[in-house]
């Protein structure tokens, strides 16, 4: 979600003012890292990034799909987003 977003759902009234990015702040957020993608699996609406310890089986989800050698989940590559009222349905619950 969007940062201003967030903020109009949950304080529509409230001021707010552009400050631009400060120093050391995160631009995106990254999930999973071309990294962990070796060990990631999609279940459908969800990742796991399994162990990668020899105890761990790799069988332990049956219905899964390896995600790509160089997959990356982040922020800046996400297609899917919470809308303003998504989030105010969701806070309401």
């Amino acid at each position: 979600m969007n940062i201003m977003d967030f903020a109009k759902a949950i304080a529509p009234k409230c001021r707010t003012e552009i400050v631009g990015i400060r120093p050391g702040e995160k631009l995106h957020e990254v999930m999973i890292s071309s990294d962990d993608a070796r060990n990631t699996i999609e279940l459908g609406d969800c990742y796991v990034i399994q162990p990668a310890f020899n105890w761990w089986s790799k069988n332990n989800h049956n219905k899964h799909k390896k995600v790509a050698e160089n997959f990356c989940y982040s922020s800046d590559n996400n297609t899917q987003w919470l809308t303003i009222p998504d989030l105010q349905k969701m806070i309401k619950e």
